[in-house]
């Protein structure tokens, strides 16, 4: 699996590193009981803070979406997949409930933010 990472970027690296893994295991680029690399592997392959990585090793981990057996190594888990949905939807809903409560502050009502977001999702689809 080829990571990239971009150290200008807004994005901080451990999360461009773990955005790449959850990639791969929905796409199914990552299977279950996939190796990955060692943190220290990895590390010195993207030029790397070894902490940086281990950073984002236990986020993933914390997730349940790698195991990190020891001197066995890292794998992506059984239910990887499953757990990189629930992570993006989690996000996704954190996201909506934020924008909600500042549009019911502003004094929009229900009706007025669900046609608004019906309208811009009907948009959204139409272009992909």
């Amino acid at each position: 699996m080829d990571i990239v990472v971009h150290t200008n970027a807004p994005e901080p690296v451990y999360e461009q590193i773990v955005r790449q893994i959850h990639d791969a295991v929905k796409s199914g680029k990552l299977q279950p009981d996939a190796p990955l690399p060692t943190v220290r592997q990895l590390a010195g392959d993207l030029r790397l803070n070894r902490n940086t990585v281990a950073r984002a090793y236990k986020l993933l981990e914390d997730q349940g979406v790698i195991l990190t057996a020891g001197r066995k190594g890292t794998f992506v888990r059984f239910e990887a997949a499953r757990e990189v949905a629930k992570v993006k939807t989690g996000r996704a809903e954190r996201l909506m409930r934020r924008l909600i409560k500042t549009l019911v502050v502003e004094g929009m009502s229900r009706r007025e933010i669900t046609d608004i977001f019906n309208s811009a999702l009907s948009l959204e689809t139409r272009k992909g």
